[in-house]
């Protein structure tokens, strides 16, 4: 019996054609998980840079010029482009630092916002890279990305410095109603021994819907001013030594006072909002909850060894910062400079409110209406007539600027802008 033959064709062909459909599909999944990863990671890479400009834009505002809008682009678009998006700089043009109209509702101040738009695209001839997708007719991807940052002003701090200081006032005096640096507040002057005649001075405390009488900004940015602790009269910077609460529970003392001087206490240190009364006497067991409504005990400022121990142990710290007008803070080896150690927060009385419980001796306590920021210089004199501060290392005041500083917190700031010294910086877009 013949046996039957029957006949196979090779498959070999078929096999490959399956083999480079499968490669091309291996290829295209290879194509979305490679160069869209490289996207995605390019994306937030670039909404990094576009929000550090944003931020270094708001502080350059914030605390070197609330004017100097060029200043604050060149700093925006340099943080910008210093963050890489997938291991090369972003574009971003001068062009793409602007100042607009901040978001409907944003909580900061108006007026203070910074956008930045941030590139790495094939219309910024940058575009991100590609490695698979050209196989598929992807020849080019890229990113962008858009932030907005503001100015927003707080009322707090953890690192208040020990000292009460006497805010501007409108003098009734034959000088007025422009107070010198000589002018006295003598709304409750005895007239007695070498005090001089009442006159009828007159103190307005900062509030949310005005300035006051006091210092604001930007008119007195970069201010100098002096915090006397060897004043006999209460003139432009006489000042009372706050009792400050601390975390590690010292209280009172020479060594305490110099500790506050030269460290934070780390506690929450306030503004007191409209209707807070200060009681009349603040204990230790009851500091730190009078400290974060804005109420502090005192007791007469004039330790004048401890003071300059305290400036100089800040001074060594960045001995090469100086403050130039209309600059801000050169020279510091700190970044930004308002981070320096020598960039301190001091308090602001209400002398009106502080005088008319004739205090005596140290059983009285001050009601916080104002925060400064303060870039010390050193210790110095101020001339008795010409009210002109010099510096001196054996000088018996603390020489300094008025500036803005990093806030502990943001929003419920009892204060209008002009008169917030203390501000954070945020994202709103």
């Amino acid at each position: 019996m013949k046996p039957v033959e029957t006949t196979r064709q090779s498959e070999r062909g078929a096999v490959l054609i399956m083999v480079v459909v499968a490669m091309v599909a291996l290829l295209a999944f290879g194509a979305f998980v490679i160069d869209y990863g490289v996207m995605w990671t390019g994306r937030g890479q670039v909404q990094t840079s576009a929000d550090a400009g944003a931020l270094s834009g708001a502080i350059s505002l914030a605390f070197d010029s609330p004017t100097d809008f060029g200043g604050a682009q060149t700093k925006a678009r340099a943080v910008a482009r210093a963050n890489s998006v997938w291991g090369q700089a972003p574009d971003v043009q001068l062009a793409d630092v602007t100042f607009p109209a901040c978001p409907p509702l944003a909580p900061g101040l108006a007026g203070t916002c910074v956008k930045v738009d941030a590139f790495r695209n094939q219309a910024r001839g940058n575009p991100l890279p590609i490695y698979f997708g050209n196989l598929v007719g992807i020849t080019a991807q890229g990113v962008r990305a858009t932030a907005t940052s503001q100015i927003v002003t707080g009322n707090k701090t953890d690192c208040l410095k020990p000292w009460a200081v006497v805010d501007r006032w409108i003098e009734f005096g034959p000088e007025g109603p422009g107070m010198l640096p000589t002018s006295t507040f003598d709304k409750y002057s005895d007239g007695k021994g070498q005090a001089p005649p009442q006159e009828a001075d007159v103190y307005t405390p900062p509030s949310a819907g005005s300035a006051g009488t006091g210092f604001t900004l930007p008119a007195d940015q970069g201010r100098r001013f002096a915090v006397k602790t060897a004043a006999t009269s209460i003139s432009s910077g006489w000042f009372q030594e706050i009792l400050l609460p601390r975390a590690d529970g010292h209280w009172t003392g020479g060594n305490v006072y110099r500790e506050n001087i030269e460290t934070c206490g780390g506690l929450a240190y306030a503004i007191a909002q409209p209707g807070i009364a200060c009681p009349a006497s603040i204990g230790q067991a009851e500091a730190a909850a009078w400290a974060a409504q804005g109420c502090f005990g005192v007791k007469p400022g004039g330790t004048t060894g401890p003071t300059r121990q305290g400036i100089e142990f800040l001074y060594d710290q960045d001995p090469g910062a100086t403050y130039v007008p209309g600059t801000g803070i050169v020279g510091s080896s700190f970044s930004p400079p308002t981070a320096s150690p020598r960039v301190v927060a001091i308090g602001v009385m209400d002398i009106d409110d502080y005088l008319s419980r004739n205090p005596t001796g140290s059983n009285g306590t001050v009601r916080l209406v104002n925060i400064y920021g303060f870039f010390v210089e050193g210790m110095g004199d101020v001339d008795e007539v010409t009210g002109a501060m010099t510096l001196n290392q054996n000088g018996k005041a603390v020489i300094g600027r008025l500036i803005r500083i990093t806030s502990m917190g943001t929003g419920s700031s009892p204060l209008s802008a002009a008169s917030s010294f203390l501000v954070k910086i945020i994202l709103v877009r």
